[in-house]
Formats: C-alpha cells, structure tokens, sequence
C-alpha cells in the first residue's frame, strides 16, 4: 500500500509538472503570437501613412521639389484646405493648371502610397489638361469643360473621348448613340492628328444628319446638342491658335 500511495505521489507530481509546464508553454506560445501579431500590425499601420492635409501628403513624397518657389507657394496657399474652386484655377495660368493637374496626379508612385493621398475637392476638370498630347488641344477641351454648364459637360465629355476613339481607328465619326467602335484613352492619348479638322469633322458629320428630312426630329435633337457644344469647343480652339500665333 506505501508503494502504491508512492508511486501515485510520483504520478501526481510528474503530471502536476507537466501540467505547470504545459500551460507554461502554451502561455508562453500565445504571448509570442500577439507580440508578433501587433509587432506585424504596427508595421502595416506606419507603411500606409494616412495624411489629413493635401500638402503634408506631398512634402512626404517630395511633391514640390519641381516647381520654381513662386509655384510652389501659390500652390501651397490654394490647397491649404484640400480644395482647388474654379475661382482659383481661373487665377491660374494655363502652364501653372498643367502643373497642379501633374501635382495632384502623382502617377509615379506606388499604389499603396498613391491610396493614402487626401482627397482635393476640385471645381474643374484638370484631367482635361491631358486628354491628348496636342497642348492646344488640350486647353480648348480644359477651356469648354470650364465655360459649360453641367449637363452640356457631360455631352461634350462622352463624345469627345468616342470621337478620339474613333479617329484613332480610322473609323466614322459618330455620335456615342449610335453603333460604331472606338478605342481606349491610353491608345489615342499619343496619336497625331490635325484636331482643327477633327472638330470640324464631327460638326460636319451631325449637321448632315440634321439636314436629313428622313430623320426624326427626336435624333436632330440629340445631333444638334452635340453641334452646341463642339461649336464652342471649335471656338476656343481657334481662340487657342490664335494666342499661340501671336504669343
């Protein structure tokens, strides 16, 4: 019965042991796995910086280090408060609208770092400054976008990137509501082209549909609300020509 009584002491403090050991371990283990676990989290979080102000965002990416220090101050005091209004862009020259629409694009950075940029508020469309590499172009399409109202932005938007598609191709111009084919912006963006005549095509082309007798009325309409607005597009183009001429 000592022997026995013995043996289940042993037992009971081998296993009692093992047991503190055990637990021990498995504490031990755990504590490892979130000590890693927030050491990982802390490194995630301080990778993707999240920044309030526009400006703090692109001192840490050396955003300004381009720009001459007369720029870089008028561009510093307009976007103080994550906006860009129309009024500010019209106090702007066009080459200084290129150049803020390049600040706030950031294309060269990586995508994590790209996500973290604050959002700027914008009162014009400064993508319209790189619709095409022709730079005259460009200002008239950033000019007309200014001078419309809303609903005639949008008519104008939508069938200026479907006319491009379609000149790329070699295709007829048409309007976006008729079955026809057009390319994506990043294979027009770079082609060469004679945009005085480009414009004066699409206007041609809707005109001739208008002066169809066979046509209803209810698609003249629509031809000639895209007439309107690449009429003032060809106005400010021609605008544009004549300034460089005599520039």
């Amino acid at each position: 019965m000592q022997i026995s009584s013995t043996n289940n002491s042993i037992y009971s403090s081998v296993s009692t042991t093992q047991t503190a050991n055990n637990t021990q371990n498995t504490s031990s283990s755990f504590n490892t796995l979130v000590n890693t676990q927030n050491q990982d989290t802390t490194t995630t979080t301080s990778s993707n910086k999240l920044y309030k102000k526009i400006n703090d965002f692109l001192d840490a990416h050396n955003g300004y280090s381009s720009l001459s220090p007369t720029d870089e101050k008028i561009f510093r005091d307009i976007l103080s408060d994550n906006k860009l209004t129309k009024e500010e862009a019209d106090s702007l020259s066009y080459e200084q609208v290129e150049k803020i629409a390049t600040l706030l694009r950031q294309s060269d950075l990586p995508e994590e770092e790209w996500k973290s940029m604050p959002l700027v508020v914008r009162g014009v469309d400064l993508s319209a400054t790189q619709i095409t590499t022709n730079r005259q172009f460009n200002q008239a399409y950033y000019n007309t976008m200014k001078e419309l109202p809303n609903e005639q932005k949008h008519i104008l938007d939508s069938e200026v990137h479907y006319n491009l598609g379609e000149l790329y191709l070699g295709a007829e111009l048409r309007a976006t509501f008729a079955i026809g084919s057009s390319a994506n912006p990043w294979e027009y963006q770079n082609m060469n082209a004679d945009f005085g005549k480009f414009i004066k095509d699409v206007i041609n082309h809707h005109e001739a549909v208008i002066a169809d007798p066979k046509v209803d009325d209810i698609y003249k309409k629509q031809h000639q609300d895209i007439v309107d607005v690449y009429n003032v597009l060809e106005k400010n183009y021609n605008q544009v020509l004549s300034k460089t001429k005599y520039a």
